[in-house]
């Protein structure tokens, strides 16, 4: 149960969190998803509040409009929320933002256990992870594919399936455009093997994606890109979501990023493996060309594919 500012919780006084809460808390944020695995944000546990502050960070190609960055707070947020809610408590949370970097507060008012989603995507937190490589083309259930809808939908925050052979298609040939202008940019490329790693902060190296839309969503100067038609084959093989915000500013983007954190999460706790593509979405041609083609009534911010790995 989680209020917006505004409302008003039944209040606990200023007792602070326990050793083992915050333990529980600052776990769940660190283990949200962010872009390059920078963690670009802090979190300040005082009172009964938790704050958590956009941190600067220099990604001048791959995140020239901090999208991602606020993208990735807006992950954190999620997890604070869902564990602040795990604990037994009811949350207010309040958005706002000072020299351009946004902060959430969330404060717990009162006492409630979670409901069964809440829980459900709580328990699934330490167990999210990234998956870039192919799915096995199964499809999913109708149910599922609506579940993942609610659970990546919020004020301002709408998704949309990707579907049909000439939509697909379209989306393609908009992803193929993109990788090759980020394949030939030589800064960009450059930047990318500067995060590149194999432990740590940073891109791990044995996690790039090989084929189909996880290879165009970030491709090096060595990926072998399709073609926009066997693209789009492989598209129709996966569950892919577009999330899109409206209006379209920093608060909007941390809320989009939560969204996408909650169906991530749903996604994991019933044994499905999910990934994000954003960098295609850092071109305007690309940004544009996804509204008009899907009908979106929002910007987008982010597509991500939902699938059971090959091989599971």
């Amino acid at each position: 149960m989680s209020t917006v500012a505004g409302e008003t919780g039944s209040g606990c006084g200023a007792a602070e969190w326990t050793a083992a809460e915050s333990v529980v808390i600052s776990r769940a944020v660190r283990n949200a998803p962010s872009v390059h695995n920078t963690r670009p944000w802090s979190l300040a546990l005082r009172g009964q509040t938790a704050e958590l502050r956009e941190r600067p960070t220099v990604l001048a190609q791959h995140d020239p409009d901090n999208r991602d960055r606020r993208l990735s707070c807006g992950a954190a947020l999620a997890n604070l929320v869902l564990a602040i809610r795990g604990l037994g408590r009811t949350t207010e949370v309040a958005l706002g933002t000072s020299a351009g970097l946004v902060t959430a507060t969330v404060t717990a008012t009162g006492h409630a256990e979670p409901s069964v989603a809440e829980r459900r995507r709580s328990e699934a937190v330490l167990d999210r992870r990234s998956c870039r490589q192919a799915f096995d083309g199964t499809g999913l259930p109708e149910s599922t594919c609506g579940a993942l809808l609610d659970a990546a939908t919020a004020p301002g925050i709408t998704g949309r399936w990707i579907s049909g052979a000439e939509e697909t298609l379209g989306v393609a040939r908009l992803l193929t455009y993109a990788a090759r202008v980020f394949q030939g940019n030589a800064d960009y490329q450059r930047e990318l093997a500067a995060w590149t790693t194999t432990t740590g902060e940073g891109l791990r190296r044995d996690g790039f994606g090989e084929r189909g839309l996880a290879a165009v969503g970030l491709a090096t100067e060595r990926t072998r890109l399709p073609d926009e038609y066997a693209l789009a084959t492989r598209m129709r093989r996966e569950a892919v979501l577009v999330v899109a915000a409206r209006p379209d500013g920093p608060v909007d983007q941390v809320r989009a990023g939560a969204a996408v954190e909650q169906a991530w999460l749903e996604a994991t706790s019933r044994g499905l493996a999910a990934s994000v593509i954003t960098q295609p979405l850092h071109l305007t041609e690309v940004r544009s060309g996804l509204t008009a083609g899907l009908g979106l009534a929002g910007a987008p911010q982010v597509l991500m594919r939902f699938g059971v790995p090959l091989g599971r």
